[in-house]
């Protein structure tokens, strides 16, 4: 990434951290200032619903957008739309409010995403696309993994709520203005589409998208890792307390999963440069499914740990070797659409696996969530060996 034509990774994966902190700050504070506002346990769960359903409403225009007007437009738009709803989040106080302002949030952050997508997938050459991917991802999980400590610490406790949510809020503006430097910075980041390539990218149809080949095989294994991650988050605290293990260490392990994810995104590119792109994601989801698999029999923190650490470093590679996968699969005019589609099929299983799971709680336990999760990951396993090769990947 030495190269000068790489100039617009940087300054995308700066925009990228920055971003993702910025929301993820938000997103509890969100929950934080509904519950110092008097929201229900139902009111919550129902804002977090419309932050998840809201974006798959716009998800395929959004690809047709990114591809109409350029990956900057959307990235700005995105960075702004930040700011406007911390500043204004840390002056409300009713409910039906913060709920709107939270669907707007899931619609601005979708719009990050699928740009900053896109301009990996249409600036980078071929040969560079798991690397760019990877670093990608990388830049994606930094700004999960910092926004929350970082708005935690400045937003201070007051017992089970925190001393000052405004605060959290402010600082989510500033990450998100930052965010908007390395846009105007470089000249790279704002290239823009001509007549011809805006009169396309408006005439694509999503249907025709995914009927090429490795497209749905794509979709379906980004579901099943997204999915499986975002239920490994909420189960592992009740995993926890069924095996008495402490919230701290929980916690612990969480962010263990996470930087070992991180790794394998660091190490992608040189992973699939020795094995091959089909070898990583064909071993590396079909492991992740035994692992997984293994965690039913983990009932104290140190067997768990481990599991989670391989578990997070399995699946780490799955998402941005879909993108890879998705991108190299379509036509450069194609790609904004394919990458939004994909992002459709993330949210629709995030929605809909974690309600899955609580079913599976309910009756059975935590743990047994690890088998449903276990064969969810072995599907997607199964169908990348039958249709993924190396033509493919």
């Amino acid at each position: 990434m030495s190269d000068k034509s790489q100039r617009w990774l940087w300054s995308l994966l700066v925009n990228v951290a920055l971003a993702q902190a910025s929301i993820y700050v938000m997103r509890p504070m969100i929950t934080y200032r509904a519950l110092e506002n008097g929201a229900s346990t139902y009111e919550i769960g129902l804002i977090a619903a419309i932050y998840a359903l809201t974006p798959l409403l716009v998800a395929v225009s959004m690809g047709r957008w990114v591809g109409r007007f350029g990956e900057a437009p959307l990235l700005i738009a995105g960075s702004f739309a930040f700011i406007l709803l911390a500043i204004s989040l840390s002056f409300t106080n009713n409910i039906a409010a913060i709920a709107a302002m939270t669907a707007i949030a899931g619609v601005a952050h979708l719009a990050n995403v699928a740009a900053s997508q896109s301009m990996v997938a249409s600036k980078s050459p071929n040969e560079l696309q798991d690397h760019n991917f990877g670093y990608f991802s990388f830049s994606t999980s930094l700004g999960h993994t910092i926004g929350p400590m970082l708005g935690g610490l400045i937003a201070g406790s007051a017992g089970v709520l925190p001393k000052s949510s405004s605060s959290a809020f402010v600082f989510a503006a500033l990450l998100a203005f930052l965010s908007l430097v390395p846009i105007f910075a470089f000249k790279e980041m704002k290239e823009r589409k001509s007549k011809e390539e805006r009169e396309i990218a408006g005439s694509i149809r999503a249907r025709d998208v995914v009927k090429r080949p490795g497209i749905k095989p794509a979709i379906w294994t980004s579901l099943s890792v997204a999915s499986v991650n975002d239920v490994l988050v909420v189960i592992l605290p009740l995993v926890g307390t069924e095996n008495g293990i402490s919230p701290v260490l929980i916690g612990a392990i969480l962010s263990l999963r996470s930087a070992s994810a991180m790794v394998s995104r660091f190490l992608l590119g040189t992973l699939t440069s020795r094995f091959g792109s089909t070898r990583v994601m064909n071993y590396s989801i079909n492991l992740s499914a035994v692992f997984l698999l293994l965690t039913l029999f983990a009932t104290s923190a140190v067997p768990l740990a481990i599991l989670m650490a391989i578990v997070g470093f399995l699946l780490g590679v799955g998402q941005p070797l879909t993108m890879s996968i998705v991108s190299k699969k379509s036509p450069i005019e194609e790609r904004a659409m394919a990458i939004s589609i994909r992002l459709f099929g993330n949210r629709l299983g995030q929605f809909i696996v974690p309600l899955g799971a609580g079913a599976i709680a309910a009756p059975f336990g935590s743990s047994a969530i690890f088998i449903g999760l276990a064969s969810l990951t072995a599907s997607a396993g199964i169908v990348s060996v039958v249709t993924l090769d190396d033509e493919v990947a």
